[in-house]
C-alpha cells in the first residue's frame, strides 16, 4: 500500500489530476493490467511466476487506490 501522507504533496496532487480530469483510459489501462495479472496469477504453477504476478497486481491495485484517496489527502486541512 502506498502511504500518502508520506508522499510530496506534488505527486498527491499528480495522482488526483488523473481522476478529475477524466483519464477514465488510463484507468482503465490500470484496471485491465492488474486484472489480467491476476487472471494469470490463478493459472500460474511455479513459485516464482507466482510471486512476480502478485507484485504485479499488488502494485497496480496500489496505484488505483492511491488515485481514489488521494482527494483525502489533499483536502485534509
Amino acid at each position: 500500500m502506498i502511504d500518502l501522507n508520506l508522499c510530496d504533496p506534488q505527486q498527491v496532487k499528480a495522482l488526483l489530476r488523473i481522476k478529475e480530469t477524466g483519464q477514465d483510459a488510463l484507468l482503465a489501462f490500470f484496471k485491465t493490467e492488474a486484472d489480467g495479472a491476476k487472471a494469470r496469477l490463478v493459472k500460474a504453477t511455479d513459485m516464482v511466476t507466482i510471486h512476480r504476478l502478485q507484485g504485479r497486481a499488488e502494485a497496480f491495485e496500489d496505484l488505483l487506490t492511491s488515485i481514489e484517496e488521494a482527494a483525502k489527502v489533499v483536502n485534509r486541512p
